[in-house]
């Protein structure tokens, strides 16, 4: 039998900033990240949900059937990989604004 190779998460990041600052998508689950600004700088937090459909409509739930669990980890790992990279962008912002500091966490 031929051996299936695992989809790419879909991923989006939408252009206005009170939204979340990125979603990606495994199947019919997904991973918000959402930013967050403080006075010591941004953090990130991330949202876990999967997606289902029933006789009134879609819905999101947190709670995940222990047979997703592999596809969960696949997805947290590229959430963590999207959070990085979102936390670049922080550091080169600041950067850019005259300061020689890095952005705290």
């Amino acid at each position: 039998m031929p051996k299936r190779s695992q989809p790419e998460p879909k991923e989006s990041t939408p252009a206005h900033h009170n939204g979340p600052a990125a979603t990606l998508r495994q199947g019919n689950l997904k991973c918000v990240i959402w930013r967050n600004q403080g006075e010591r700088g941004a953090w990130y937090n991330a949202e876990l949900v999967r997606t289902f459909k029933d006789e009134s409509g879609y819905h999101d739930t947190n709670k995940i059937p222990a047979d997703d669990l592999l596809r969960v980890a696949f997805l947290a790992q590229q959430a963590f990989g999207k959070v990085q990279e979102l936390r670049a962008v922080d550091r080169e912002a600041s950067n850019s604004d005259g300061s020689d500091e890095p952005a705290p966490y």
